[in-house]
């Protein structure tokens, strides 16, 4: 009686002890499953946050990128606009200097007749009795920087956000207000560049 007695409590003892463990290794594995869940939702935080960031990186080259060209675009037309302005001008001026060069002036000889020569002494007398008005001579005004329109400015200004990214060099050194312009477009990219490298260095890229 007493063997069995002993026996009966020999095992209550062995189950209430699987019974502990069986406790413990539940909250161990209910901490394990708490810890996989939060190491997963930071996992998929992050492989959001890194998809989010390419995109934005993606979509700011292919904004440069357009910009970029839409440059060079108007870079060309104004080219080409300035161009045929010149070209126009120097056909201008070559016609004036045709028509001047054409007209004889009063001690060229013009022919070598008889009546000709006395018309031309003619001439001469009338121009002797009636001296020619001297006019003032006409001084040219200094030509004034004009200010620059939006349009230019700004693509000006855009011209200088790339060079900063292309280390080129200021071309306006001879204007104030296109090179202002081109300063502050070149400014401003070098704040960008500073400002993504933060951001890069913060995230540990």
């Amino acid at each position: 009686m007493m063997n069995t007695q002993q026996t009966h409590s020999d095992i209550q003892n062995e189950n209430e002890k699987l019974r502990l463990e069986n406790v413990q290794l539940k909250k161990n594995l209910e901490k394990e499953e708490f810890l996989h869940k939060a190491l997963y939702r930071q996992w998929n935080e992050l492989n959001i946050r890194r998809l989010a960031e390419k995109r934005e990186l993606k979509q700011l080259e292919s904004r440069n990128l357009f910009y970029k060209y839409a440059f060079y675009v108007i870079l060309f037309l104004v080219a080409a606009y300035y161009f045929l302005s010149n070209s126009k001008g120097s056909d201008k001026t070559d016609a004036s200097q045709t028509v001047s060069s054409s007209t004889p002036t009063p001690n060229q000889t013009v022919a070598t007749s008889p009546d000709t020569l006395q018309l031309i002494n003619v001439k001469l007398e009338e121009r002797a009795a009636h001296p020619a008005i001297i006019e003032p001579a006409i001084t040219e005004k200094p030509i004034i920087d004009k200010s620059l329109p939006d349009s230019v400015r700004s693509l000006i200004y855009w011209e200088g956000w790339s060079a900063y990214y292309e280390k080129l060099h200021n071309p306006y050194q001879k204007s104030l207000q296109k090179s202002e312009a081109w300063l502050a477009g070149w400014k401003q990219g070098e704040n960008d560049a500073k400002k993504k490298s933060e951001k890069e260095d913060k995230n540990g890229w």
